[in-house]
């Protein structure tokens, strides 16, 4: 009874021995054996210690000392292995010597017993895991001290090879050695020779020392003369920079006074093939106003008298040189840093591309542009600046925008700069630096043959299309450190047609209406409506900076002289008249400092009328 009703023992819950994992293969797979060899009294961890060392150490150290551990493991592995002779020779004592034993029931006394032997396991457990960390770090001092002798083996034999161009360099030297000895004996025959001819040198130098003397006295002289030269040489420079300068404000202001819209009208003679043509009467009141009549009584008294007054009015005798002196000091402010476009309008077969392009006899507008342009970039180069001309040439037909330097299949759109709402450009457009008139007259060629033609009932040849000529002048300044930046825009609109005479209905439907909307914006910044329509037509969007912006613009108006035309031609007279009341804000000049932060980057996403990066200018 008083056996079963005993408490069973709590038995004592030990704590787990911590494994030591090693950072290398063959002493994590030793940990264990080393501890269980201790616990049972074996040498294998010793054993396995020593064969891991034997396989590591493959080259031996050079006289290095081993580390502490390493005096450590070996000490221990010496005491291991003379453990079991001690062990056997006091069996006798140590069987004498036993400790008394615990009885079975005595869990208390079994508990500290095995308690205290925990200790001792847990201290030498301690102990052996210190002198493994301190093991570990064998390996790494072996690796470190193979890498030094490779390194010391590698700069051996940078030393060998540069011992052995040493002797080659000696043998060289020694060879130079024998060459100059031989020369050396020349010399001496020859110093002979020249000291004779010393002392006739010297009897000159004297007489040359005296003359140097006054050449010398002389140089200083012209320095100083040359130093105030340069002086004044820079403020001349300074002087030409400001006139230039001030050339430009007078020109731009002059410019200004005559508008910043202009409107040239331009009646054309009649070819030779048209002699037999009834031709209207043109009266011409004074150089800037034209009356027109009709031969037809009827339509004379209906439609009254017809009188138009523009900025200049162009004789049929006109030429294309005095075509072009009026429009010059446009080009001359685009050189200056201002947007410039130049456009062309009237009814198909009035002149509009013999006045742009012209023929290789009679040049137009745009070839006598490239002429001047180059001219005056040779002028101004006198002045310090360097110019670089990038060039687009474009084309709407259909309501649809094609690039005329290239024959892809491209998505052509107008889009609003992001920096200015007034500003636009047109994306994947083919943009080319010219270096040269030759290479910008070849451009053109290559846009006028694809651009789109055809015959009508009024012209053989008749442009069926809007074409745009983009000419972007970059000029820097290096001394000054500043940037202008201007544009020519070049437009020949394509031929108005009336659909009773019009043999390709698409294209004339598609050309009036454009034409038509042209002449609803020009109507809605004359009412200065608060919605003008420039996005009704590609054509209005595009010259959307022209028209209401940052530009100066000049519009030809090309008329006939025959009777059948008349209709016609008083329509483009009167829309002539309604541009030339149109009233738009002063262009500004795009001007800026090289080294300031608001230099645009230009690429060829540029705008028509001005470009899209431009975050600020100079009003001048």
């Amino acid at each position: 009874m008083r056996l079963n009703n005993k408490r069973p023992a709590a038995q004592p819950t030990l704590p787990s021995i911590p494994s030591k994992v090693s950072r290398f293969g063959n002493a994590t797979a030793t940990v264990p054996v080393q501890r269980m060899g201790r616990l049972a009294g074996t040498t294998t961890a010793t054993a396995t210690a020593s064969t891991t060392a034997s396989t590591v150490t493959k080259r031996p150290l050079a006289a290095r000392p081993l580390p502490r551990a390493a005096t450590t493991a070996a000490a221990s592995a010496t005491a291991t292995r003379t453990k079991p002779a001690s062990g056997g020779a006091s069996g006798g004592a140590a069987s004498s010597a036993a400790p008394k034993r615990i009885a079975p029931y005595d869990f208390k006394a079994r508990f500290h017993d095995l308690l205290d032997k925990h200790k001792v396991l847990k201290t030498k457990y301690e102990k052996q895991v210190e002198d493994m960390g301190e093991l570990e770090s064998l390996p790494t001092q072996l690796e470190e001290t193979q890498t030094k002798l490779i390194e010391t083996e590698s700069s051996l034999k940078n030393v060998q090879t540069d011992n052995d161009c040493l002797n080659r360099q000696v043998k060289q030297q020694a060879k130079n050695i024998e060459t100059i000895t031989t020369s050396l004996g020349r010399a001496k025959e020859e110093l002979s020779e020249l000291q004779t001819n010393h002392k006739q040198i010297k009897m000159e130098h004297e007489s040359l020392t005296a003359e140097v003397l006054q050449l010398r006295q002389r140089t200083e002289d012209l320095l100083r003369s040359n130093e105030q030269q340069a002086k004044d040489l820079e403020t001349c420079k300074e002087q030409l920079f400001q006139s230039n300068m001030e050339r430009k404000e007078l020109h731009n202001l002059v410019m200004d006074l005559r508008g910043n819209i202009r409107v040239f009208c331009r009646i054309r003679p009649p070819l030779p093939s048209e002699l037999d043509r009834n031709r209207c009467t043109y009266i011409y009141h004074d150089e800037a106003t034209v009356e027109l009549q009709s031969m037809d009584g009827q339509a004379k008294n209906k439609m009254g008298q017809q009188i138009f007054s523009f900025d200049q009015v162009f004789y049929p005798t006109s030429t294309q040189t005095d075509i072009f002196e009026m429009v010059s000091p446009l080009i001359q402010s685009a050189l200056d840093g201002y947007n410039i476009c130049i456009f062309a309008y009237g009814q198909t077969g009035s002149g509009k591309t013999y006045t742009m392009d012209g023929v290789p006899s009679e040049l137009g507008v745009i070839p006598r542009t490239v002429d001047l342009l180059f001219d005056s970039i040779k002028g101004y180069r006198n002045l310090g600046w360097e110019y670089e001309i990038k060039a687009t040439f474009l084309e709407i037909y259909n309501e649809v925008l094609y690039d005329l330097l290239s024959n892809e299949q491209k998505d052509m759109e107008i889009r609003m700069a992001k920096n200015n709402k007034n500003d636009i450009y047109v994306s994947n457009i083919t943009e080319e630096t010219v270096a040269d008139p030759h290479h910008l007259r070849q451009l053109m060629l290559m846009a006028r043959q694809n651009r789109a033609t055809a015959s009508t009932a009024g012209n053989e040849r008749s442009s069926r299309s809007h074409a745009v000529t983009k000419l972007q002048l970059i000029g820097r300044h290096a001394e000054k450190q500043e940037v202008s930046v201007g544009s020519i825009n070049l437009v020949d609109l394509a031929g108005s047609e009336s659909p009773k005479t019009s043999i390709r209905m698409t294209e004339t439907k598609s050309i009036n209406r454009s034409l038509s909307e042209l002449t609803n914006v020009i109507l809605a910044l004359l009412q200065k409506q608060d919605h003008i329509p420039y996005r009704n037509s590609k054509l209005t969007h595009l010259l959307m900076p022209s028209l209401g912006g940052n530009s100066k613009t000049l519009m030809f108006i090309n008329v006939s002289p025959f009777q059948d035309c008349f209709q016609e031609s008083v329509k483009s007279l009167r829309f002539a008249a309604s541009v030339h009341s149109c009233k738009i804000p002063k262009a500004k000049r795009n001007r800026y400092m090289a080294s300031s932060n608001t230099v645009p980057a230009l690429n060829s996403s540029s705008s028509l009328g001005s470009n899209s990066n431009m975050s600020s200018s100079f009003d001048k």
